[in-house]
């Protein structure tokens, strides 16, 4: 018979052993914060050698190369100076998740936020449509807007610093939703309100219709090792096929033809003698809602020309079914390794 003379600890063991723990978390805290700031003094050295260093042949810069992608995933897990929006919200705060744990966590709850506010817009327009117009519920739905766009430029600009990207005109096009959306709240008039929520409907059900296509896309391109873990849904068309190009082009070619015909409706109210307040917020928005529909056009017409060319040459074709990886026993890998993961996250985003 063993005797169990060990029993449970005391008051005083269990706090000793608190006091011993949370000693070793600061150290390891402190060595951390140490380890970062050699890293990115060594970075930062190195890219400052490099900018009068010239490679002598192909594989000088291929290895160039090579090494600029293994630099870039590293700064994906150092600190890093804010953008300007995060810098007036945040200030210097440090906004870089460190493990790529909570990276990916965070990059979901931005796709579930983002979905279910979408569908908070879809329904404060059907009830300004099937109740309305009413100035009341116009201007919660705008004041959620507002708010909306706000809290996705930041969650964005926070998952741009942790790796993900995100195409530029999409950031540009949330701060002038911010903007254009803002100076309809406080415009007095409300003879736009109805065509505004049409709007607002289609919007929502084309951007509900787009997330649902981009996140199987998305799924497929990881598991063939074509897109990092940290890539996002975006507000424009990332497809699996030219033929779901088909498909979803039709509906964001209206949407971006009715965002110009808001423009136009808005500046035929700042003409019109109907219209007694101040003009210049109603210039504004229309040349908002036309600065819009013209960007979102363009990047369209980008993307169909570029999927196109790619369907056309079959290379397209070729990029989502890869020859399957072999491991070093022979057998097929199906799942891409994070250094992968990582080095997709630094190709040109044509998709």
């Amino acid at each position: 018979m063993v005797d169990d003379s060990s029993g449970p600890k005391t008051h005083d063991e269990l706090y000793k052993e608190i006091v011993a723990n949370y000693s070793e978390f600061r150290t390891k805290v402190g060595e951390y914060f140490q380890s970062t700031g050699k890293c990115a003094s060594a970075i930062l050295a190195y890219e400052e050698a490099m900018e009068f260093h010239e490679p002598s042949d192909e594989d000088a810069k291929k290895k160039v190369l090579m090494r600029d992608t293994e630099l870039r995933e590293m700064k994906y897990y150092l600190p890093k100076q804010n953008n300007l929006l995060l810098t007036l919200f945040l200030g210097d705060f440090n906004v870089v998740l460190p493990r790529k744990e909570d990276k990916i966590k965070y990059k979901r709850q931005y796709e579930k936020f983002k979905l279910w506010y979408i569908c908070g817009q879809l329904l404060f327009s059907s009830l300004n449509i099937i109740f309305g117009p009413s100035r009341i519920i116009e201007g919660i739905l705008q004041f959620y807007l507002v708010w909306f766009y706000c809290n996705l430029t930041m969650k964005e600009s926070i998952l741009g610093a942790n790796g993900s990207r995100i195409r530029t005109w999409w950031i540009v096009q949330h701060y002038l939703d911010v903007i254009l959306y803002g100076f309809l709240l406080i415009r007095p008039d409300g003879t736009f309100s109805t065509q505004f929520s049409c709007y607002i409907f289609y919007m929502s059900g084309c951007q509900i219709l787009q997330f649902y296509y981009q996140a199987g896309s998305l799924y497929k391109l990881r598991a063939l090792g074509r897109a990092g873990s940290m890539e996002v849904s975006a507000e424009g068309l990332r497809v699996k096929t030219f033929a779901d190009l088909q498909f979803l082009t039709p509906f964001f070619i209206l949407l971006y033809i009715f965002q110009a015909y808001n423009g136009y409706t808005l500046w035929s109210l700042s003409t019109s003698a109907a219209l007694n307040e101040e003009t210049w917020e109603v210039v504004l928005c229309s040349l908002l809602f036309l600065a819009i529909s013209i960007g979102n056009l363009a990047t369209l017409i980008n993307v169909v020309i570029k999927k196109y060319q790619l369907s056309r040459n079959g290379q397209y074709a070729r990029r989502m079914n890869p020859a399957p990886a072999t491991s070093t026993e022979g057998q097929p890998s199906n799942v891409a390794s994070d250094s992968e993961d990582q080095s997709n996250q630094s190709k040109p985003h044509t998709e």
